[in-house]
């Protein structure tokens, strides 16, 4: 099996723990690139919010893309074209603010670069609280995201479009305890852990695994040229289908998991 294309994902995979790409994986990627492997970098972030890693891999040369929001979106840096996905849709937005005050989560709803901040003022002072603790914590924010936040009371409505995804924030206790049930009430989306105290929702059936195999078709070899690398619950979809998926040492327990039930006999 020939290796053609080496998918990463970014927080947790391709960067360290002060945000970083580290000098010897930079090494390793320029050196497939060399060989004509194709890479793609494979992210819950827009283009903006992951810019400063393809400038620093030199991605924009080359016959490589970005797999970005979950795969909702594809950028081919060679064609310098996108392939896009289905969003989540108005009405369903309204069906997930209530999820969101059913369990007093704080809700993040993202439309390109804006976004809205949505639950009650608890919730707000519970996200602010675990910023302060980690902010002292190494790779504690999130390198390169930009948006123009706004926040929205529960009573009021600001949906005039479709939206890329939804964040629920709150403890990781909480969502050790909750979890299955939020996952219940919102069994129409993709609802995924990214880290103990986030949880993403995405239309069903968008996935970095779906996305991926759209990038093989557009350049003729299968996922089982692919290798891919992933450490949360929304690069499952991908490590899965790959020829090679790898799970990073600090992945979360369901990503090995998922990894260990697919392995064939031997």
């Amino acid at each position: 099996m020939e290796i053609k294309c080496l998918a990463f994902d970014v927080d947790g995979t391709l960067t360290n723990d002060d945000k970083k790409i580290d000098e010897r994986t930079k090494a390793s990627i320029f050196e497939a690139m060399e060989k004509g492997i194709q890479i793609v970098i494979s992210t819950g972030r827009n283009k903006q919010g992951c810019e400063w890693i393809y400038k620093e891999l030199n991605l924009e040369k080359g016959n490589h893309y970005l797999l970005l929001i979950n795969g909702q979106e594809i950028y081919d840096f060679k064609n310098k074209t996108y392939v896009k996905d289905r969003f989540i849709e108005i009405d369903d937005c309204f069906k997930i603010e209530k999820v969101a005050k059913k369990y007093n989560c704080l809700a993040r709803f993202t439309f390109e670069n804006e976004a809205y901040f949505y639950g009650s003022f608890s919730s707000y002072i519970r996200e602010i609280l675990r910023k302060v603790r980690n902010r002292k914590k190494k790779g504690s924010m999130i390198k390169g995201t930009t948006y123009t936040y706004k926040r929205v009371p529960y009573n009021h409505y600001e949906f005039k479009k479709p939206c890329n995804k939804v964040v629920f924030f709150n403890d990781p206790s909480f969502f050790k305890k909750h979890l299955k049930d939020i996952q219940n009430d919102l069994k129409d989306f993709e609802c995924m852990m990214v880290a103990g105290y986030w949880m993403e929702i995405m239309p069903k059936g968008v996935n970095k695994g779906k996305a991926l195999e759209t990038i093989c078709d557009m350049n003729d070899f299968s996922m089982e040229n692919v290798m891919a690398f992933g450490d949360s619950q929304n690069d499952i979809s991908m490590l899965e289908k790959a020829g090679i998926g790898v799970a990073m040492g600090n992945a979360l327990k369901e990503v090995k998991e998922s990894l260990l039930e697919n392995i064939p006999p031997s």
